[in-house]
């Protein structure tokens, strides 16, 4: 189980923004991040288009949350940037399916553990994570 870069860049950056607590600028950001500004704006676009964020154009103008960030979960941005990686790959179906899936004695683990992750992600908030 991994985490893209752009989950992994989008959740950092978000941190970032709960911390700010105000209107920011995307390159602002990307600066305090590391992240190339371009690939970020993508990122935030995805967001915005999922309602987490909203934004305001102008000199003043910046990303803000649309959604406050102790309702916003980790699941709730992985969904966001079209990431499912609380699946397991031996669980995919289709294409991604594993040939042993139907004999697999460890498949009921895999079930298990995939839930817990699932859960997981549901439980923590940007807030949160922000707050340690």
């Amino acid at each position: 189980m991994r985490i893209s870069t752009k989950t992994y860049y989008g959740l950092r950056a978000l941190i970032n923004l709960v911390n700010r607590d105000e209107v920011s600028a995307i390159a602002d950001i990307a600066y305090d991040e590391s992240i190339p500004t371009a690939y970020l704006e993508k990122i935030f676009q995805q967001l915005k288009k999922a309602g987490i964020l909203d934004s305001k154009r102008g000199s003043m103008g910046g990303y803000y949350f649309k959604l406050q960030p102790d309702k916003v979960t980790v699941k709730d941005v992985f969904e966001a940037l079209g990431e499912n990686h609380f699946d397991l790959v031996c669980l995919a179906n289709g294409d991604q399916a594993c040939p042993r899936q139907q004999q697999c004695v460890a498949q009921n683990v895999w079930k298990r553990l995939e839930q817990s992750i699932g859960l997981t992600l549901d439980a923590v908030t940007l807030k949160e994570i922000a707050s340690h």
